[in-house]
């Protein structure tokens, strides 16, 4: 990690330095940022100290030296990208900087703050058209407004506009994200896979992989950095997710109305007419979570798979299937027909009204499945269908061995088609 020395603006290496506190740089790039190289060079430094490349540096380093911090860290000139071994450490430790740094400065560079009403205005930038501020659009600013423990937000002219505590009203409206995240009543780790991956709903970033790579400190995992792999990090990264958690609301998504915004940039004629009727199990896009930001994980009622649990495979994902009774139906010669399927997920959503006494209520969550080929036959695939929904159900069917419950299950594999940008 290199931080920039707050009185010189020169590089250092944090490996020479004792537990250096420091405060980091949230912002949007605009136009041609500073690089690793310019200011890594004295010569460069010393001859554009003065110029509108180094004034968003300059305020931030003001701003630390006023919390007599010594040093900070600034995502376009602090790596080198042109090392793709740097680049790879770097992503999968950001979050973890933003997490250990002292405070964070949010650079809102295209609004204004008003004292008087407490309000931050639209975007003031004519390209937006009155917009929210770009920062709330941009892919890695999930993870950097989540991580700190300490954040301050500034307007375009560098006036304080208030912390993530005091915002909290503002930053949920914005983003969708609980208030108790900002406030710190509640950590956002407790929120389900669904719930964090949804916050990216409608991101953009530079290059369609790092919508994927943006969530990596978000879900806690980590992952190598493949620039060039397309929409297939997302996939990559849900796949990396089977193999460590046992979070089902990864399966609980929903064709978006909007299309695939987080893609839109990249791939205007296909992204936003995305609308199958079939699928499989995973989603290609944060998009499809965009309506499920209110699923939990409710331990008293997690039901434990029997042994195999589900797993990635070639196909797609081989599933210990929790079956609804009357779905393997016999016929006239008694010959088994293996039907449709429900999948009730591990995972559950409020109900419209709450029970006795105000309280809330939830429903486990279900996704449809068909079966392909002859369903006279108990080997093959399924797809999932109906993709624009999700059920419900009371709770996952089970069948009691020893007082103990256990999920009525059977082996399938549900096929896993990849969404082609350029079909």
């Amino acid at each position: 990690m290199r931080l920039i020395d707050t009185k010189t603006y020169a590089l250092h290496d944090s490996d020479g330095l004792a537990d250096p506190e420091y405060a980091i740089l949230s912002h949007r790039w605009v136009g041609a940022e500073v690089t690793f190289q310019q200011l890594d060079s004295a010569t460069w430094r010393a001859a554009n100290l003065h110029s509108p490349q180094m004034s968003k540096i300059k305020a931030a380093c003001a701003k630390a030296r006023e919390n007599e911090l010594d040093w900070l860290w600034v995502d376009t000139c602090c790596i080198d990208k042109t090392s793709s071994v740097e680049l790879s450490s770097s992503l999968n430790s950001m979050f973890e900087w933003y997490f250990k740094a002292t405070v964070c400065y949010a650079y809102l560079y295209d609004v204004d703050w008003n004292a008087t009403t407490h309000q931050m205005s639209k975007s003031q930038d004519p390209k937006r058209g009155g917009q929210e501020a770009a920062w709330f659009e941009r892919g890695w600013t999930l993870q950097e407004l989540l991580a700190p423990r300490h954040m301050e937000f500034f307007d375009r002219s560098w006036v304080l506009m208030g912390t993530k505590e005091s915002l909290a009203d503002i930053l949920h409206a914005r983003t969708g994200i609980a208030k108790a995240y900002f406030t710190g009543a509640s950590t956002f780790r407790q929120a389900s896979i669904a719930t964090r991956i949804s916050w990216m709903a409608g991101r953009t970033t530079a290059k369609v992989e790092d919508i994927a790579y943006a969530l990596l400190g978000v879900l806690r995992i980590n992952m190598e950095i493949h620039y060039g792999e397309g929409v297939r990090a997302f996939m990559r990264l849900q796949r990396i997710l089977l193999e460590s958690s046992t979070d089902e609301s990864i399966f609980a998504w929903t064709t978006p109305s909007k299309g695939l915004q987080c893609y839109q940039k990249h791939f205007p004629q296909t992204a936003g007419t995305w609308n199958p009727k079939e699928w499989g199990l995973l989603a290609p896009s944060p998009d499809c979570f965009a309506e499920h930001n209110d699923l939990v994980i409710l331990a008293d009622r997690y039901v434990p798979r029997l042994v195999g649990g589900y797993r990635w495979t070639q196909q797609g994902v081989h599933f210990q299937m929790p079956i609804k009774p009357g779905t393997e139906l016999t016929n006239a010669f008694g010959v088994t027909r293996w039907g449709d399927i429900t999948l009730t997920l591990n995972c559950w959503k409020p109900d419209a009204a709450g029970g006795g006494g105000g309280g809330k209520t939830y429903s486990n969550v279900t996704v449809r499945l068909e079966k392909m080929g002859s369903k006279f036959s108990n080997k093959g695939a399924y797809r999932r269908v109906r993709c624009g929904e999700l059920g419900r159900a009371s709770k996952v069917k089970t069948n009691s061995v020893l007082g103990v419950d256990q999920i009525a299950t059977r082996p399938l594999t549900i096929v896993q088609p990849e969404f082609d940008p350029d079909m």
